[in-house]
């Protein structure tokens, strides 16, 4: 089925089913809605590629992830999709599998600058209107992206250059939140399993804990804190840790859900029970945790909502509007479950 045809199914010209299509011409609401009936039946699906070259838009967007596999990043993408389609975009995916080259060690990510701002540069050589970066790292990323002759929002990082629109979570609010609720309920003695070293993430939110358990006149131990990379592995190394201290935390803190599940497993398997021993807080609300026994009482990062915001900015810039902020900054969620007593 072609347009020439759906125009002799609707007695016009073909022209006529353009305007009706395109949202030109001088074609009467009734008579479009019967030219957009006869698309629909016959299953039409105008050539995207073709308006492009007529109106210099495609009503496509690019999405290009670090690492399709990073936890954050499928919900990132829903998010966008979500939102996108109904404003009738497209999307076309480009995935640079960088957590597989890299894997947590985020100081590598540097050593593929180059292949990076690469890959962007071709992606805007494709027929899209506007691009979203999605990073598998919260990090800065002002030095990474180069200058696109489209619009470019990035998602899950930020850019401290102000050249570029971002969309990200709040780290430190909702850490002072974990903190005060494990010291409402009594814990004094409060242990955390970090994330990876080079981690800005990380350092973030045992920055905001510490100064939290300050403000309370209360300190981290040193003993208490303990080394991990966001793997279930560094939650069971925690434990081993932990249960070698003779005056041990009455609560953890782990800075990913994995690695509370790690630390969770660890310590009933050796007969410890959470939370009645130890109580445990994990971070991300990640659906492979959402099974554990106890349910574990963590924190949700909005990610489809960044998504959908980041969604939104870029449509906003691809029209001409100029959003009031070049920063999106939403609040995380803290869900209280069955970990801690």
């Amino acid at each position: 089925m072609n347009m020439k045809e759906i125009a002799q199914l609707a007695g016009v010209t073909a022209a006529t089913v353009s305007n009706a299509i395109n949202g030109t011409g001088n074609v009467s609401e009734k008579k479009r809605k019967e030219i957009m009936e006869i698309i629909e039946r016959e299953g039409y699906s105008p050539n995207r590629f073709a308006k492009s070259l007529r109106t210099k838009e495609s009503n496509t967007i690019g999405i290009m992830v670090e690492d399709i596999t990073a936890f954050q990043t499928p919900r990132i993408i829903n998010g966008i999709n979500n939102y996108v389609e109904k404003q009738g975009y497209a999307v076309i995916l480009n995935n640079m599998s960088l957590l597989e080259k890299t894997g947590n060690h985020y100081s590598e990510l540097s050593s593929y600058q180059s292949a990076i701002s690469k890959s962007i540069k071709l992606f805007n050589k494709t027929q899209i209107d506007g691009l979203i970066y999605v990073a598998m790292h919260d990090r800065d990323v002002m030095e990474l992206i180069p200058k696109l002759s489209i619009p470019i929002v990035l998602v899950y990082c930020y850019d401290t250059s102000k050249k570029n629109y971002y969309v990200t979570y709040d780290n430190m609010d909702v850490i002072a939140d974990v903190a005060e609720y494990l010291m409402k309920h009594g814990h004094e003695k409060i242990g955390v399993i970090k994330g990876a070293e080079d981690s800005l993430p990380s350092q973030k939110r045992l920055k905001s804990f510490i100064t939290q358990l300050e403000k309370a006149g209360k300190e981290l131990k040193e003993e208490y804190i303990f080394p991990g990379a966001w793997e279930f592995g560094d939650g069971v190394k925690a434990y081993e840790r932990f249960k070698q201290l003779e005056d041990k935390p009455t609560a953890i803190f782990a800075m990913n859900d994995l690695m509370a599940a790690g630390f969770m497993d660890a310590a009933l398997n050796d007969g410890v029970r959470i939370p009645e021993d130890v109580s445990v807080i994990g971070f991300d609300n990640r659906q492979e945790c959402r099974f554990t026994r106890p349910r574990l009482t963590t924190v949700d990062i909005p990610l489809e909502k960044m998504g959908e915001k980041a969604g939104q900015v870029l449509l906003d810039l691809i029209s001409g509007k100029t959003p009031e902020d070049r920063k999106v900054i939403l609040p995380c969620e803290f869900l209280e479950k069955n970990s801690v007593i």
